[in-house]
């Protein structure tokens, strides 16, 4: 090339792009609609349960929604080569490695649909409703890209499907999580939590795991220490894990109180 260094043009702006900081404000209307929507299509799935099992086209639903999810996700590495990483050109691409908790949830989800996996769906239970849930609570990397923006969308879809999915597989295919998977949850956490830490201490710009104190609403209120944030993390982690299964087991046996 003559020397000469490839410059790097970014398309920013427009549906693809990024919008002003506050476009998405937590618990607003836009962050509690993907969620009702959520909840609304959790019911409709517990009501129709039989009918969707006893459908022709069941599987190939499943498939169709995984797929939907693999897209969902790929999106997102296809917009940000598209968009840049942002209002900051010196910022590393590699500190958007796929590296989150939620991204991983997907894929273990998607394969769990695809598959029937009885051991992917404990994992896909206990990380759902522990760590998958605290991006869905404080949803604070969005907040320059609202309603009409495509990353708003794809957001709630990476985090908002795979709970969907969750649940589709244990109203209609009757999945149970077992106790067991609160160890693997676990057990795959800390193997993912390895390179992040790696990575969040070679890369400045990187944040996996959100274990560093940064302008992220779940993090404002935790010390900033790496060390006490990923402690007070994981004691959080391990709480809500316990709640996952201790909910579980109260709403079970007053379902089969019902029944019986």
């Amino acid at each position: 090339m003559d020397g000469k260094v490839r410059e790097v043009i970014y398309f920013s702006s427009g549906f693809f792009g990024y919008g002003e900081k506050g476009d998405f404000r937590q618990w607003s209307l836009a962050h509690f609609v993907p969620i009702i929507l959520a909840v609304i299509a959790i019911i409709l799935i517990k009501k129709y349960s039989d009918r969707i099992r006893a459908w022709k086209g069941e599987r190939t639903f499943r498939f169709i929604y995984a797929f939907v999810m693999m897209i969902c996700e790929m999106s997102y590495f296809w917009r940000l080569a598209y968009v840049g990483p942002g209002t900051d050109p010196d910022k590393t691409m590699m500190a958007f490695l796929p590296l989150q908790v939620c991204q991983w949830t997907l894929i273990c989800t998607m394969f769990m649909m695809m598959s029937e996996s009885k051991k992917l769906f404990n994992l896909s239970f206990f990380l759902t409703l522990s760590a998958g849930l605290l991006p869905i609570l404080f949803p604070a990397v969005i907040s320059a890209m609202g309603p009409g923006y495509y990353r708003y969308y794809q957001y709630w879809g990476e985090h908002l499907l795979p709970v969907v999915g969750m649940f589709y597989m244990m109203f209609v295919h009757k999945f149970e999580p077992k106790p067991y998977g609160i160890l693997m949850t676990i057990g795959a956490l800390f193997l993912l939590a390895l390179p992040c830490v790696y990575f969040n201490g070679k890369y400045e710009d990187a944040h996996y795991l959100y274990l560093k104190h940064g302008s992220f609403a779940m993090l404002d209120f935790l010390p900033d220490s790496v060390f006490l944030t990923g402690v007070i993390l994981t004691v959080a982690v391990l709480v809500l894990l316990s709640l996952d299964w201790l909910v579980y087991s109260i709403i079970r046996k007053r379902c089969s109180k019902t029944t019986g």
